[in-house]
């Protein structure tokens, strides 16, 4: 359980001047940073700013009854309950997911920050606790038991920080939001220890772990993916901190690093896909319906597609920590400033010999349909179906070549038994006339 927080002094000023200077009456964002059950600590890097959804609005706002709260003074009070702030939940969800992949190994989507008045935050609760719990399941903590997000309030009146815990596997009650002790210091480093080398690394994972059982029944594994290359890993690591945690973050990280890949490879592919569909309409009509073709044929006839991978960069953030994003070989560094600027709320290095660049070698992702992985001696060309039929034609000709031998030396047997018995009754009937 964490029971003392310390955040980043010099970026938490920073984002605390740029709220005051904003004049918004209500503002929400992500809590970037580190939660370490074996120190009952957390660690907060930043905080992000969620940007303005796709129609322009804001991520949060105040109602109209609302929006007079920060300039009413003592005579200015009224006995109407102040209304909830108005969150929109998923945008902020989807914040905390695209952010995440931008985060090395060691670094989370901790929790969220809300700016408002005491009074507002109160009126809030419930839309609160939902966006900490939809943040916490669009970004999760790979393979931890940390069941906890902080909830930091940043309060214009009266002005003050106030950090509290969340246990988001629980319902809101009064024991769920824990207040915890929240104060500003030293975080990361200026000199980090950094080791430099290759390893060989073997990753165990259970397949399918999160994929129901009917999944292979329903025939829902149409291929496998094949990575070849290499990548490069980076974890954060607090002083007392044990190795075994330094090891669980650069696996997860690693994990982390391939997943982010290959949702971008998806997310393209489905774009493509859905481009695609209206080309293929006309040709699918042409297949006939009333016999449908095998779906090991289907499988046959797919070819092989090999990609390039996306290649990770690390992008300078916080003192000497760095944040990664990941570009397509036709993608520029110009991609990288307008993920820095609408994501992370920051300014990409203008220096771009700033950036890392560690992943030199070319990677590459080779896709196979799973019987041209299982069946290696067949190719995947067109010609596999004629093939696949001469195979059966030919097995079906042995078959018949068997049956044939077996049924003309049965005849050869059964003549050479008649002779012989005429033979013999021949020899044998002068014998009993005698």
């Amino acid at each position: 359980m964490v029971k003392a927080v310390v955040g980043e002094e010099t970026q938490l000023n920073l984002a605390e001047d740029r709220l005051f200077q904003s004049e918004v009456p209500a503002q929400v964002g992500l809590v970037v940073g580190k939660l370490s059950s074996g120190l009952d600590r957390g660690f907060v890097f930043d905080l992000i700013l969620t940007p303005p959804n796709d129609s322009g609005a804001p991520a949060c706002s105040v109602p109209e009854s609302g929006k007079d709260d920060k300039k009413k003074g003592s005579k200015g009070k009224s006995q109407v309950e102040p209304s909830s702030l108005l969150i929109d939940i998923d945008w902020v969800a989807e914040h905390a997911r695209q952010v995440s992949r931008m985060l090395l190994g060691g670094m989370n989507v901790v929790g969220i920050y809300v700016w408002a008045t005491e009074s507002l935050f109160k009126a809030s609760n419930v839309i609160i606790w939902q966006t900490v719990k939809e943040v916490a399941e669009a970004a999760p903590f790979y393979e931890s038991k940390v069941d906890e997000r902080l909830l930091i309030h940043i309060s214009y009146s009266p002005r003050r920080w106030i950090c509290r815990n969340c246990t988001v596997g629980s319902s809101i009650t009064s024991s769920s939001l824990r207040p915890c002790d929240f104060k500003m210091g030293r975080v990361v480093e200026d000199e980090p220890c950094t080791t430099d080398g290759s390893h060989d690394v073997e990753l165990l994972l259970p397949f399918i772990k999160d994929a129901p059982i009917e999944a292979s029944s329903q025939k829902e594994v149409a291929g496998i993916v094949i990575f070849t290359g290499s990548i490069c890993s980076f974890a954060y690591l607090s002083p007392k901190e044990p190795i075994s945690q330094a090891i669980a973050d650069i696996k997860g990280d690693i994990i982390m690093s391939l997943q982010s890949r290959l949702d971008i490879i998806c997310d393209e592919a489905e774009d493509v896909t859905h481009s695609a569909i209206d080309d293929s309409e006309e040709a699918s009509n042409e297949i006939s319906t009333e016999r449908p073709i095998p779906q090991h044929i289907l499988q046959l006839l797919r070819k092989p597609c090999k990609l390039s991978f996306p290649r990770r960069v690390l992008i300078p953030w916080v003192a000497s920590a760095f944040i990664c994003d990941y570009l397509q070989p036709s993608d520029t560094f110009e991609v990288l400033k307008e993920h820095c600027k609408e994501l992370m709320s920051m300014e990409a290095p203008t220096d771009t010999s700033s950036i890392l660049e560690p992943e030199t070698e070319a990677t590459s992702l080779t896709t196979k349909s799973f019987w041209d992985a299982v069946l290696t001696r067949y190719s995947t060309s067109g010609s596999d179906y004629d093939s696949v039929r001469k195979m059966e034609s030919d097995s079906a000709g042995k078959e018949i070549n068997r049956e044939s031998f077996k049924l003309t030396n049965f005849n050869f047997v059964a003549a050479l038994v008649i002779v012989l018995l005429s033979i013999l009754v021949g020899l044998v009937l002068p014998i009993f006339k005698a």
